[in-house]
């Protein structure tokens, strides 16, 4: 591998991999996947609320968590959109543009923390094997919130690993945690992972901590400034269920929930049982936003080689080596709290990643003839370049008519026409077989946040925010507003039939039929 390691040839090694991860994020956006998953929608709708009235779609003002459905979503992927949303307006374009420049960046950050931390090799086969990984290819594609958590704990473990490692460490270390404290707003379940990185890193580096105790501390305050807001949420929705008085003089709300989303995923599950079939299944969680049918989310990374990247990060016997270990071990606590999926367990993935260009970096240097480690190497990288080859083939032939049902895609075109065919203050029904639908109305109508809550006929059922209707815009199919009409216009999907006196066909938008059902 010493072909790579000069300044130059490294730099073109890099920049090709960019390339290709670029491209691979890139073709076809954001129209692959087509359609607008609901989570999509919802934290979309939440970025053009606070544009324009600096709440969400509730009213909250600049919300820590939001309550959006009713057991809450994260925030930050909603933050970090206000740019593009200002600037574009609210589009599939707009709200998929962060997702995918954080996971073009991951690749390169990858790199660095890898050449960093262990040897600029190593730092290539990190960067070359998450490229081309399917689950992060996907992920990257669209805008999941928790789909962001990985880039930050990257970025927060780089961070931490180069403060803690620079000339210039008293400087830095107050800083060190910022990224780290950043990741809990991407997705609460940080909340697990983040305490295990800093606490195992800081053990081991605890003559530097001891010897530079001030910047340590000022890196602590930090953390729990930047934190505080998510922090101040947990204690009030899951420590003192309810809300104390001072929290309305702050400068950012602190939303109660009605629901817990973690009593809403585990309840009445077995976590051991569906957690090993998730592990030992390759974590195939069946979902096709994950990846697609018959595809591995991890492509050819498997337990050998990361079990060898642990051993040989051990034996660097330095903290920073070890950092993606303690990352690991932070993000197998979460399959003790919660049933592991693509989307929830996706702080796993990095680390796995990062470990197995270690352990493939350490087979090749633990060999005594270098030509056989270098074909070693070589058949471990092609293997992983032509998985993910056949991978991305299958992604942009045949998964997008597979992904469309799950995505609702046409939704947007039936939206159109039912509006275009619609008579003055003739109901719209919107098929209650989409998740949120009433979510994917707002976003396509760019509906003002506060018209929505002015007209909009709600009410708490389970924990869950149920819309009946907006204006003229009705989401049950058991509506009797929509009978009591002399007709009234319907967006069915797939199969669906209302019972109507007279049925007049409309427009067809894939797996969306517009209607006009005449009750009498």
């Amino acid at each position: 591998m010493k072909r790579f390691t000069t300044p130059r040839k490294s730099t073109i090694a890099l920049t090709a991999i960019i390339v290709v991860a670029a491209i691979l994020r890139l073709w076809r956006f954001p129209d692959l996947p087509g359609g607008l998953n609901q989570d999509e929608a919802s934290a979309g709708y939440e970025t053009f609320a606070l544009l324009t009235d600096g709440t969400d779609r509730w009213g909250n003002p600049w919300p820590a968590y939001f309550p959006s459905w009713g057991s809450g979503q994260n925030v930050l992927l909603s933050y970090l959109s206000m740019p593009f949303v200002g600037l574009f307006g609210l589009t599939k374009f707009s709200i998929r543009l962060v997702p995918v420049l954080l996971g073009i960046g991951a690749v390169p950050l990858l790199y660095f923390a890898l050449r960093r931390f262990i040897n600029l090799p190593t730092g290539l086969i990190g960067a070359a094997l998450l490229a081309v990984t399917p689950w992060h290819i996907t992920a990257s594609r669209w805008a999941l919130e928790s789909s962001i958590l990985p880039f930050f704990l990257l970025a927060g473990v780089t961070t931490l690993g180069y403060a803690y490692t620079s000339s210039r460490a008293r400087h830095l270390i107050p800083f060190s945690l910022v990224f780290l404290a950043l990741s809990l707003y991407a997705y609460g379940v940080a909340i697990l992972v983040v305490p295990a990185i800093v606490g195992l890193y800081l053990c081991t580096r605890y003559r530097t901590v001891l010897q530079n105790w001030i910047p340590v501390g000022l890196s602590v305050l930090v953390f729990l400034v930047a934190a505080g807001p998510l922090l101040l949420f947990v204690l009030v929705n899951n420590v003192l269920h309810r809300t104390p008085g001072f929290v309305s003089a702050l400068p950012f709300s602190v939303p109660k929930l009605v629901s817990s989303r973690l009593d809403q995923i585990t309840d009445g599950q077995d976590l051991v049982e569906m957690n090993t079939h998730f592990v030992t299944s390759g974590f195939a969680d069946g979902y096709l936003w994950t990846v697609p049918n018959g595809f591995l989310t991890l492509g050819v990374i498997g337990f050998p080689l990361a079990a060898l990247g642990v051993y040989f990060a051990a034996r660097a016997r330095t903290p920073e080596a070890n950092l993606f270990t303690f990352w690991l071990i932070g993000a197998i606590v979460l399959l003790f709290a919660m049933p592991g999926n693509g989307n929830r367990a996706n702080a796993l993935f990095i680390p796995l990643i990062a470990l197995t260009a270690i352990g493939v970096g350490g087979l090749y240097r633990s060999m005594a003839d270098r030509k056989t480690g270098q074909m070693v190497v070589a058949v471990i990288m092609a293997t992983a370049v032509g998985y993910g080859v056949l991978f991305f083939h299958d992604y942009t032939t045949r998964h997008p008519r597979q992904i469309a049902e799950s995505f609702g895609a046409g939704f947007d075109g039936a939206l159109r026409s039912a509006n275009d065919a619609q008579r003055a203050s003739e109901p719209v029904y919107v098929s209650d077989r989409m998740p949120l639908n009433y979510m994917e109305v707002l976003f396509y109508l760019r509906t003002d946040p506060k018209d929505f809550r002015a007209h909009a006929d709600f009410k708490n059922v389970d924990g869950v925010y149920d819309v009946r209707n907006y204006r003229d815009y009705y989401f049950h199919n058991d509506e009797k507003s929509l009978d009591a009409a002399p007709s009234y216009v319907a967006m069915l999907r797939g199969d669906e039939r209302r019972e109507c006196a007279r049925v007049e066909p409309l427009a067809r938008h894939g797996q969306w039929t517009v209607i006009r059902c005449v009750t009498r």
